[in-house]
């Protein structure tokens, strides 16, 4: 049963005003989607080799990303003398660097969050606290703190 014609062709046309569509209109695409006579195919369920979580076998491995982040910030920070003007910037490329080298390790079904923070080391305490709704089975953290013991001159 049929009960709202959504649009069609001569609806269209009369609502245009100089050719340009009315804010209602609905293209002839989309219409025939609606119809059912769409050009794409659908697939059987069994067809699908889409999937929308990783495999176990590529769960994310804290044991495979720590050395990365280690690594990357003992490159970046070893010896360096803390800068207020230039945190920032080594912050943003420290975590673009995490990132590529995350990316590179071929886990294709992840997004990755790098949070890098610099700060000064005055023997203040700090928190930082963030929240993430994941996959159990699949997702993982990985965290790492550097503390540079370089001396001041």
């Amino acid at each position: 049963m049929e009960t709202l014609d959504l649009a069609n062709e001569s609806s269209n046309q009369e609502n245009q005003v100089g050719g340009i569509p009315g804010p209602f209109d609905i293209p002839p695409s989309v219409t025939s989607f609606i119809n059912g006579s769409s050009e794409l195919e659908r697939r059987d369920s069994t067809d699908s080799t889409f999937s929308l979580r990783p495999s176990y076998k590529q769960k994310f491995k804290t044991s495979v990303a720590k050395p990365i982040i280690q690594n990357v910030l003992n490159q970046r920070l070893n010896n360096a003398l803390y800068d207020k003007d230039q945190a920032p910037g080594w912050a943003h490329e420290i975590s673009h660097e995490i990132k590529q080298k995350l990316l590179e390790l071929g886990l294709n079904r992840y997004k990755y969050v790098v949070n890098v923070t610099i700060m000064e080391n005055r023997s203040a305490g700090t928190r930082i606290q963030c929240s993430c709704a994941w996959d159990a089975d699949t997702d993982n953290v990985a965290h790492e703190t550097f503390k540079n013991v370089c001396n001041e001159h």
